[in-house]
């Protein structure tokens, strides 16, 4: 009858059924916060609020600052690098957004306190795949050619930029990405944010990567997988890079691929 209660036995079943919803929930949770906690960066800062940017910035250019009497020249040139999921996630909209606010930011810090400076301030946001933090650097325009290397004469010849075209084989079909010696690193992952987007539950989002440089030789980093980057069998340490060439045969997780570069 509608009127008549639950047996004693009907309501231990449901009380069970309730805490063992409760705790599947908790483990969930548990899951969750643990898989969040080991692939977020290392530095859990606001690392993309244009609030949090200025600060490091402003200490990097007071940092490099070159006296030469009268004048005090400040470096002009701000790089930063993220680590790649962080970059990945913000979006071409904001990574242009910050640059455009970092570039107006700056110039008025620099002119307000009446730095000299070597040209026109520029702001470059981008990835290093080896970094697991962001990274700030203040540079004049003789050194963003390299450490050691001498001032740039006006006028001077630029040093010739290589480009390509990266070829992964898999099972049966092509996957496409151009490089380039002045463009960033080619992402290769179960992510549509890569470039060279691999959808297998053996990937990881963010898989792996490759760097062109200015010698036309291609490079090969793990970005941390989970199941691994291999090299003609041989698997990369993670954060690690190796040199690869057309006909390499690489693994990514348990997908194979055979590479080409034309």
């Amino acid at each position: 009858m509608c009127g008549m209660g639950m047996s004693r036995s009907e309501k231990t079943g449901n009380l069970a059924g309730r805490i063992e919803y409760f705790v599947r929930r908790l483990f969930e949770r548990i899951g969750g916060a643990f898989d969040f906690a080991l692939r977020r960066p290392l530095n859990p800062q606001p690392r993309t609020d244009l609030s949090a940017l200025v600060p490091p910035i402003e200490r990097a250019i007071e940092e490099r600052l070159r006296r030469e009497p009268p004048r005090v020249f400040a470096p002009n040139l701000i790089e930063l690098r993220y680590d790649y999921e962080t970059y990945s996630g913000m979006g071409q909209a904001r990574v242009g957004f910050l640059q455009r606010e970092l570039r107006a930011t700056i110039y008025e810090y620099i002119h307000n306190r009446r730095y000299a400076t070597l040209g026109e301030v520029q702001v470059k946001i981008g990835f290093d795949v080896f970094t697991r933090q962001l990274t700030v650097r203040a540079l004049y325009p003789d050194e963003r050619r390299g450490a050691g290397a001498p001032r740039a004469e006006p006028g001077a010849r630029q040093p010739e930029v290589r480009s390509g075209e990266v070829r992964l084989r898999v099972g049966g079909r092509d996957l496409r990405a151009r490089a380039a010696s002045d463009g960033g690193p080619i992402g290769v992952g179960r992510g549509h944010d890569n470039l060279l987007t691999i959808e297998d539950a053996t990937v990881s989002n963010f898989h792996a990567a490759f760097t062109l440089a200015a010698n036309g030789a291609l490079w090969l980093a793990d970005l941390g997988s989970s199941n691994g980057t291999f090299v003609n069998g041989v698997r990369l340490p993670a954060g690690e890079k190796s040199l690869v060439r057309t006909g390499d045969r690489l693994r990514f997780g348990e997908v194979e691929a055979v590479l080409g570069l034309d």
